[in-house]
């Protein structure tokens, strides 16, 4: 998919009318304010979307273009931060730490999803992505997700066994 099928996907509102082969989709709470919550993933992911990897902005002009509400999200940690949150956590609760926002940036580069769609009702959302490539650096969509205010309740792959990425 290139990316200017991904920006229109981006652009239809409230359009999920079909699924890609390789669908991950998510069920969301959408919090107090749904509108809101909604407009900024879909601004984030528009401005990943604009870029591809080949020409990716430098991580100053992301940190220029990202709103304030992600940049508080992801924080911009020194290796010894970095090293410490990884020597004091249990390697089974690495999930749960922040994300440094150079390593997130190098995710979402080369993320592996494209956005595919969703459909709101009041509150409540599915999102679709589609899983373009493995690996897939779902966990960065996640944290736009998080960093929106934005709860998953439900997350669902599926892959194709036999199918080819």
């Amino acid at each position: 998919m290139d990316g200017r099928k991904e920006i229109e996907r981006i652009e239809a509102t409230n359009n999920l009318t079909s699924m890609p082969a390789r669908p991950w989709e998510f069920d969301v709470d959408l919090g107090s304010n749904p509108d809101e919550a909604l407009s900024r993933v879909l601004a984030v992911v528009r401005e990943i979307a604009k870029h591809v990897p080949d020409a990716w902005p430098s991580d100053e002009k992301w940190r220029a273009m990202l709103p304030d509400w992600l940049k508080q999200h992801i924080p911009q940690m020194t290796k010894e931060e970095t090293d410490r949150l990884m020597t004091t956590t249990p390697r089974d609760r690495w999930d749960t730490l922040p994300w440094e926002f150079g390593s997130w940036l190098d995710a979402v580069r080369d993320r592996g999803w494209r956005w595919w769609g969703y459909k709101q009702a009041d509150a409540t959302a599915t999102f679709v992505l589609h899983i373009a490539m493995l690996p897939e650096r779902i966990d960065a969509f996640k944290q736009i997700l998080r960093a929106a205010g934005i709860k998953i309740i439900a997350e669902r792959y599926a892959a194709l066994s036999s199918a080819p990425i």
